[in-house]
């Protein structure tokens, strides 16, 4: 994946050793959605999945070269299709209104 600029950026905080909470911002470049209606969001070098009802992310597995391509030549906004399922490509206004909408604990769990 090779960006240039962030569409937004999302506040992420998560508990370290000291019991402190260590926040920070990840630039996010692009993302989208299953059919599900499950969010994942493409920072600079890491996919995460959002959680809304629990306020969470976790660190997914980035597309694969394929599946990268489709979602590379989908238009914003727009569904693209690999390996029969469906996704749709989140618009810039879409992904904007996930980064505004608070900031999300970075859950532990591996992907």
């Amino acid at each position: 994946m090779l960006y240039t600029a962030p569409v937004g950026i999302l506040n992420t905080n998560r508990r370290a050793n000291n019991g402190l909470v260590q926040e920070a911002a990840e630039p996010i470049y692009g993302g989208y959605a299953n059919r599900r209606g499950e969010i994942s969001l493409f920072g600079e070098s890491i996919v995460y999945r959002v959680n809304f009802k629990n306020n969470t992310i976790q660190q997914r597995s980035p597309l694969n070269s394929g599946a990268q391509a489709r979602y590379d030549a989908t238009e914003a906004g727009e569904i693209f299709e690999y390996g029969n399922v469906i996704f749709r490509r989140l618009s810039c206004d879409q992904i904007v209104e996930i980064c505004s909408s608070g900031s999300f604990r970075i859950s532990p769990k591996p992907f």
